[in-house]
C-alpha cells in the first residue's frame, strides 16, 4: 500500500461515483436477499409456479449486479491510480485515503453491502438445501407411483424398478 498525499477535492467525484455503485448494489442486494426469503417459502409450500417467477426475477437482479460490479471494478481501479495506490487496491485501502466525510460513508456503506451479502449467502445455502431436500422427496415419490404402475416390479441394479415400454391391455366382455 502507498502512503499518498491527503486527497485533494478532484477526487471526490470519482469517490462519490464509486459510492453510488456500492449504495446500488446494496440496494440490489437486498432485493435479493428478499427473492431468496421468498424462494424459501415457495420451496416450503412446494409452490412451483412462484418458484419460476422469482428464477426470473432474480435472473433480472443478477444480470444488474454484475453491470454494477463491472462499473465497482472499474471505477475502484481508477480512483486507485489517482490515489496513487496500486491498481487492484481494496475498497478498505481506498476508503484509508479519503478525507474524514466520505471515509464514514465508505466504509458505511462497505460494511452494509458485507452484511446482505452475508446474509444472502447464508440464506440461499438454506434454500439449496431445502431444494435438494424437495427434489428428493419428489424423486421417491415418482419411484413409489412407478412401482404401482410397473407390473413386473422389476428392479435395476441400481435397486429402482425398471421401467420398460409402457403395456396396454385390454379385455374384450362383451361376448
Amino acid at each position: 500500500m502507498n502512503n499518498a498525499a491527503k486527497p485533494t477535492p478532484l477526487h471526490r467525484p470519482q469517490a462519490t461515483r464509486l459510492y453510488e455503485i456500492l449504495e446500488a448494489s446494496r440496494v440490489f442486494h437486498v432485493q435479493l436477499l428478499a427473492g431468496v426469503v421468498a424462494r424459501r417459502e415457495a420451496v416450503r409450500n412446494a409452490n412451483f409456479s412462484e418458484l419460476r417467477r422469482l428464477e426470473k426475477s432474480e435472473s433480472a437482479i443478477a444480470q444488474k449486479l454484475a453491470e454494477l460490479d463491472r462499473a465497482r471494478s472499474e471505477e475502484s481501479t481508477q480512483l486507485a491510480a489517482r490515489l496513487g495506490l496500486a491498481p487492484k487496491s481494496t475498497l478498505a485501502d481506498i476508503a484509508m485515503q479519503l478525507a474524514e466525510p466520505e471515509r464514514a460513508k465508505f466504509d458505511l456503506v462497505r460494511s452494509e453491502l458485507r452484511n446482505v451479502i452475508e446474509e444472502t449467502q447464508r440464506q440461499t445455502s438454506v434454500v439449496r438445501q431445502a431444494s435438494e431436500r424437495l427434489s428428493a422427496h419428489m424423486a421417491g415419490i415418482m419411484q413409489t407411483v412407478n412401482s404401482a404402475l410397473a407390473h413386473a416390479k422389476v428392479y435395476s441394479r441400481g435397486g429402482i424398478i425398471a421401467m420398460g415400454p409402457n403395456v396396454v391391455s385390454s379385455l374384450d366382455i362383451k361376448s
